[in-house]
């Protein structure tokens, strides 16, 4: 990949729902396409996700030397060159929904980039136990630095943040859902690392993927969520799996090594199963 100061095209993507469908790293063909894609002349890549840094890094290895990351949807940014960026919760908020959650005994997770802290060893298990601390009873967590609260049910999440300022909600098609500070998303996010005049390619499937897909000029809806975006000219939805998604980033890397445009190709419009 060329120098991201020189970069024409962004591109952005998803893991969990469109990456990858099996909440472990992405399948050996789909990284295969993803490489193809970074390899492109002009194109810088970044990955958007509700995970944390130390996940992808896991996951992608060497490939992040050459990729930007937009973890715990956009609260924790780490830009290939640069500085990291934050934007943790308000304190008196985090201490807020932590009591009203443990005073109706649902389970949540506390994000610090680095490590996270549970109000229990099997809360939210899809998060892995390698960092997990488990908050011991009685004892107060550490509310400062804290990316985002991951709570273990959507309606449990809007309940718990009822009445607060400077917090928001992205429930997740799983059923869980994270409180964010207010005005950080994948697409402010994205804004940021974006360049005068660079095309925004964007792979995404769930509601923390909503205004990514919307401010792409080329995007990829991936299974069944969102149907509302149908109705959007520059996307196209294309199904759930992992030679599907291979696909389409094979065909993007063509498109981009023979200059050829972004739009999204006929061929992809109306697939079935979608």
């Amino acid at each position: 990949m060329s120098g991201h100061t020189g970069a024409t095209t962004l591109v952005v993507a998803d893991l969990d729902g469109t990456l990858t469908f099996t909440g472990r790293a992405p399948e050996p063909e789909v990284l295969a396409a993803w490489d193809a894609v970074m390899a492109c002349p002009g194109v810088r890549v970044a990955l958007a996700t509700a995970r944390s840094p130390r996940c992808v890094q896991h996951w992608f290895g060497r490939r992040l030397a050459q990729t930007d990351l937009i973890c715990c949807n956009g609260a924790l940014v780490v830009p290939r060159t640069g500085q990291v960026s934050l934007r943790p919760l308000p304190v008196t908020a985090v201490r807020q929904v932590v009591h009203r959650l443990a005073a109706e005994g649902t389970g949540y997770c506390l994000e610090y980039g680095d490590h996270f802290a549970a109000s229990g060893p099997d809360v939210l298990p899809w998060m892995g136990h390698s960092h997990r601390r488990v908050i011991p009873p009685g004892t107060a967590p550490q509310l400062e630095g804290v990316v985002k609260l991951c709570v273990a049910t959507s309606a449990a999440a809007h309940r718990a943040t009822a009445g607060l300022r400077g917090v928001s909600v992205l429930p997740h098609s799983t059923g869980d859902a994270d409180v964010m500070t207010a005005g950080v998303g994948k697409e402010v996010a994205a804004a940021a690392l974006r360049r005068q005049g660079q095309q925004l390619v964007v792979l995404g499937n769930d509601e923390n993927d909503r205004g990514l897909l919307w401010a792409a000029d080329s995007a990829y809806l991936v299974g069944s969520g969102l149907r509302d975006l149908d109705v959007v000219s520059h996307l196209r939805r294309v199904p759930a799996d992992p030679a599907t998604v291979a696909g389409v980033l094979s065909g993007l890397a063509e498109r981009l090594r023979g200059g050829r445009g972004l739009a999204v190709p006929p061929a992809w419009r109306g697939v079935p199963g979608a």
